[in-house]
């Protein structure tokens, strides 16, 4: 057997956690060496709790399994990376309890893009939650950074659909084995992910959305991520928990504020009152990962004399103050004028209020 196929081994072991793998690779340093030990001593360094934990291990202990997993993931073009291999995040290996592997179908190098950002919000979400996910991972991916979120309905299908249409980077991390598709809902978006972006699981092939598997899964959304941002969320949300992962992980929250007295957006307002930043556009997070090369000034200046740039603030001084105005004036597709009126924000050439553009004196 290679050293790769010991690894699936260890990771399709029922009645072990991933802790417990964990464990396992310390006490025994390598799956290989777990695989040939001896079962007491196998018992022992796994922590077995019960006669029912330890009676599933025996009926997964099979390398057969392991052998059609592979012949199934050659032909899905399913990739499975260790804890040990130079692809896996470092991020993720600093989390507390990280996934001994990861199976990954799609672009596998924007698993370590940088930098990320985490968008998160409600299943059963508003219709301006949605809109604002969506615009926030548009403006955001189409300055180079990658969205990461969890294929859910609502907020997190919100947030991939704008990261595919921009087209930009973005990373979808499941609850459920990498080949199935949950929910059902969003297959299309699966599909597009698969093509287009990357998707990411910890469990094994054929594993269900178990209830249990999505606060895992939170743990790997915020591990990804430089930042996690909050859209609508209750107090008593999977939201709050990848939230919570995130501050244990030193990174950055943004909230976008809503309505007090909604129980749907009770939670980014607790996380407001307890220091989390506001937001209300997608520049208040990108200032926060966008490096200046030159000095603000003389930035300026040179967005000012660039053509395209100054063909943009002579349209907007003619009149032309939406975005549909200056796409239809300028000829520049969405991506490409969202870029620039984003660059030109952050460099205070143009403000952006309710829609309407207007250049800063």
């Amino acid at each position: 057997m290679k050293k790769f196929e010991y690894w699936l081994w260890l990771s399709k072991l029922k009645g072990l956690s991933n802790l417990q793998k964990n464990r396992l690779l310390i006490y025994f340093s390598d799956p290989e060496a777990a695989f040939f030990s001896d079962e007491k001593e196998f018992k022992e360094a796994a922590g077995f709790r019960n006669k029912k934990q330890l009676e599933k291990f025996k009926k997964s202990n099979s390398l057969e399994a392991v052998e059609q997993d592979i012949r199934r993931m050659e032909e899905e073009k399913i990739e499975y990376i260790t804890i040990e291999d130079s692809s896996y995040p470092e991020s993720l290996k600093e989390i507390y309890n990280p996934p001994i592997g990861l199976y990954l179908k799609g672009d596998a190098s924007l698993l370590k893009a940088k930098p990320a950002i985490a968008i998160i919000g409600s299943r059963n979400a508003s219709v301006s939650a949605m809109q604002y996910a969506k615009k926030f991972s548009q403006t955001i991916s189409s300055m180079g950074l990658s969205i990461i979120s969890g294929l859910a309905e609502g907020v997190d299908g919100s947030a991939h659909w704008g990261a595919i249409d921009e087209p930009g980077k973005t990373v979808a991390v499941l609850g459920t084995g990498i080949d199935i598709c949950y929910p059902n809902f969003n297959e299309k978006l699966y599909l597009k992910v698969a093509r287009q972006g990357l998707l990411v699981s910890e469990f094994n092939l054929g594993e269900k959305p178990l209830a249990f598997h999505f606060p895992l899964r939170n743990r790997i959304i915020s591990g990804l991520a430089n930042g996690v941002l909050v859209v609508e969320a209750g107090q008593k949300s999977g939201s709050m928990i990848t939230v919570n992962y995130a501050l244990d992980q030193g990174k950055n929250i943004y909230v976008i504020p809503g309505e007090i007295n909604n129980p749907r957006w009770s939670g980014g307002n607790m996380l407001l009152k307890e220091g989390a930043k506001l937001v209300t556009e997608p520049k208040d997070i990108l200032e926060d990962f966008i490096q200046k090369r030159y000095e603000p000034e003389v930035l300026k200046k040179c967005r000012l004399i660039d053509p395209e740039y100054r063909g943009i603030t002579d349209l907007i001084s003619k009149g032309f103050t939406t975005v549909d105005d200056l796409m239809r004036a300028s000829g520049l597709s969405v991506s490409e004028l969202n870029h620039k009126l984003t660059m030109m924000e952050l460099d205070e050439i143009i403000a952006i209020r309710r829609g309407k553009i207007t250049l800063n004196q």
